[in-house]
């Protein structure tokens, strides 16, 4: 079977493409002109430049006939160099709660180093409780799309979820998005703390520590979320290393209400001083570890009748008479991770959490 004629005068034409015979932005012809050329009819010509144009090898100019399509110059792209941290600001240094200023020591100190501008919104400032609202995260957005070339946005834990899916994700595209300080379900990465780690370093201590009873306080309001999960799995593997439930007290919903902090602190007084053997406690939370040791310690002396391994970092903890033994995770890499995640922007690591590291203060109360 021969070869239609428009193939045959399409090739040629492609192939004077192809050699640079005929150069980007050189006029073939009009469909009259080829016609003529190649000595077929004006429709078989005009099937040669449907073909050649669904090519994407020439374009058609009114007036003027057909040209070689010129390539498309190649985009510059620049690559953006201001950092987003929509972070809230840290509070005054103390010797309790400095997990932001670590947070944010890590995020700007990585950031300067890799030459990254950093851009605060002014919205950050009104952050102070996990309740956000519409307005806000309407502002906050309207301060994200003021920053010209940005790199990516690094967004406070308290954000929750579905307030950072509406208002944030429809409107930055490819933009890197990193949460700092606990795990999401959406396309975005995350840096969070090392809960399950952590419990099995936690059980490891409370075995070593030869106690017979143990009591766990759960913290689940906490932001960075894994609380719950953490003193779960420490109870579980307790249980597993052949403790009964009746050994085990699971106290949840601390630091809720008062007068329920007041009766958990009575209940561990009584069990401590009645009791002929030896007790572990873990508090999921240092504000709780503070109470006890501040209400209970004079009387039942931690670290000889009984043990308290508390989660958190307060530098009150180690500087505590007498010290507290604390899983501390480390804040500071938090911030270092995210800022290293918006310089990856791997979409295909989206999803996946990243964990920082911790340290265990092995001091008196064990």
């Amino acid at each position: 079977m021969s070869t239609p004629r428009y193939r045959i005068i399409t090739n040629d034409l492609l192939n004077a493409i192809d050699t640079n015979e005929l150069h980007p932005g050189d006029r073939i012809a009009s469909i009259r002109e080829l016609s003529e050329k190649y000595q077929v009819s004006q429709i078989t010509a005009l099937r040669v430049f449907k073909e050649l144009s669904q090519l994407d090898k020439i374009e058609r100019r009114d007036g003027m006939g057909y040209f070689v399509k010129e390539k498309e110059k190649e985009k510059t792209i620049v690559p953006g160099n201001t950092l987003i941290l929509a972070c809230r600001s840290p509070q005054q240094v103390s010797t309790k709660d400095n997990f932001i200023l670590r947070l944010t020591e890590g995020i700007q100190t990585s950031a300067l180093s890799r030459g990254l501008n950093l851009f605060v919104p002014r919205t950050v400032a009104m952050i102070r409780t996990p309740i956000i609202d519409e307005a806000h995260m309407e502002n906050l957005l309207r301060d994200i799309q003021e920053v010209s070339h940005p790199a990516g946005i690094i967004l406070d834990m308290l954000y929750p979820d579905e307030m950072i899916r509406k208002h944030i994700l429809p409107h930055i595209g490819n933009l890197p998005c990193v949460i700092a300080g606990r795990k999401s379900k959406l396309p975005v990465q995350t840096v969070s703390l090392p809960f399950m780690k952590c419990a099995d370093d936690a059980a490891r201590l409370a075995m070593q520590s030869d106690a017979e009873e143990f009591f766990i306080y759960e913290d689940s309001r906490n932001p960075w979320g894994g609380n719950a999960e953490m003193c779960q799995r420490l109870q579980d593997l307790l249980m597993k290393a052949g403790f009964s439930r009746k050994q085990i007290h699971f106290r949840d919903k601390i630091l809720t209400f008062r007068q329920r902090d007041v009766e958990l602190r009575d209940e561990l007084k009584e069990k401590i001083l009645s009791s002929s053997h030896k007790i572990l406690v873990f508090s999921s939370s240092d504000y709780f570890s503070e109470t006890i040791m501040n209400e209970l310690h004079e009387e039942c002396c931690f670290g000889k009748r009984c043990s308290l391994i508390s989660f958190g970092g307060f530098e009150c903890m180690m500087t505590n008479i007498p010290p507290v033994t604390s899983i501390v995770p480390d804040a500071r890499k938090i911030g270092v991770l995210a800022v290293e995640q918006i310089l990856k922007n791997d979409m295909n690591a989206y999803s996946q959490n990243l964990e920082t590291d911790y340290k265990i203060e092995l001091n008196c109360t064990l």
